[in-house]
């Protein structure tokens, strides 16, 4: 079969013959339909040899493509609940169930899968759904029911993402607080959407592309500020409008040291920053740097029932989902328009 695979560090992806996976009692093959593009993908390519966090950790040789859905093909002999042509969705992260964290609700720290600072994923150390047939564990796929794979693809890692890392904050946005999202990409989009549908808060969209923002206000979000220089206009319009206040959650898709210190300078006193961007910024932190009792966490990844729940929403149509599609024979194309901000939605491989 035809696939999309990193061979080495540092290269473009290559496409690639590979032998068609044959299921084992407890898998399931799927004939893919969408593949949803990510961010990471290039900066997996981009890694030179050895270098952190993905080339010190991993092998090349994968195939590429995590955020995957498409059609059963197949199933092993075990598997009794799922049917040949049944639309699925496959959770990307990878857990052995057995561990501590496995075994506490905490499955995306799986230790089995650890690699330094990241987990092995499909697309990421193992082989990924940028192929025409993909092999999973039916632990890790969930049936979407009539749903389009093309529109749930995303929603495995961009949408997921971005609703555990809000699931970790949600308890702080009571009616009167106020959230603060940064970077209105693909996970930023998704996070306006959770936080409106799970709270009363008042959404505060911080992004450095005005286009950007106004998405943000279609979907929800209450205010916006542009992000540009050092952030210091943005703190200061979100402040003034918050009365000085600040703000309760605040969750940075970006990363980098520009945006992490704007949240500390909007965050108020025992509030949560919740950083999921991987643009390798850090934070100084101590008295009279951070608001006093404020919390910092790193989101890691999801679990298979954060999925399930935000499959649920998108079933029930709660979820405004924006795609930009690719035939499976254009990721050189599409990988560029990710590269050079050119995609007016999530890109998305659909094969025939």
């Amino acid at each position: 079969m035809k696939a999309y695979k990193l061979v080495q560090w540092g290269q473009p992806g290559q496409y690639v013959d590979v032998p068609k996976p044959e299921p084992g009692p407890g898998d399931v093959l799927i004939r893919m339909k969408a593949a949803g593009l990510c961010r990471s993908d290039l900066d997996m390519v981009d890694s030179k040899p050895g270098s952190a966090p993905y080339a010190n950790s991993l092998d090349p040789g994968y195939i590429l493509g995590h955020e995957n859905a498409g059609y059963v093909e197949k199933i092993g002999n075990a598997v009794t609940d799922l049917k040949v042509g049944e639309a699925v969705v496959v959770h990307h992260m990878r857990h052995c169930g057995n561990c501590e964290y496995c075994t506490d609700n905490a499955e995306q720290h799986c230790e089995a899968f650890k690699r330094n600072a990241i987990g092995m994923t499909r697309g990421c150390g193992m082989d990924g759904g940028l192929a025409e047939y993909l092999l999973v564990p039916r632990t890790e796929v969930i049936s979407i029911g009539d749903g389009d794979p093309i529109l749930y693809a995303p929603l495995t890692d961009a949408g997921v993402t971005a609703y555990h890392a809000i699931q970790t904050a949600i308890q702080r946005l009571k009616p009167g607080t106020s959230a603060a999202l940064i970077g209105i990409g693909g996970l930023g989009t998704y996070g306006v959407q959770f936080i409106k549908l799970l709270s009363s808060a008042r959404v505060f969209a911080i992004d450095n592309i005005p286009s950007r923002l106004q998405t943000a206000k279609e979907v929800g979000a209450d205010e916006t500020a542009l992000f540009e220089g050092d952030g210091t206009a943005a703190a200061e319009q979100i402040l003034a409008q918050t009365g000085g206040r600040g703000v309760d959650a605040i969750i940075d898709f970006v990363g980098t040291a520009g945006t992490l210190k704007l949240a500390a300078k909007i965050s108020r006193p025992r509030g949560r920053i919740v950083l999921v961007g991987m643009q390798g910024g850090t934070l100084e932190v101590g008295w009279g740097l951070l608001a006093t009792s404020c919390e910092f966490a790193i989101s890691l990844g999801s679990t298979r029932q954060d999925l399930r729940e935000v499959c649920d929403l998108a079933r029930s149509g709660k979820l405004r989902i924006d795609v930009e599609k690719f035939n499976f024979d254009e990721l050189d194309k599409a990988y560029d328009a990710l590269r050079t901000g050119k995609l007016t939605g999530r890109a998305v491989v659909v094969f025939p």
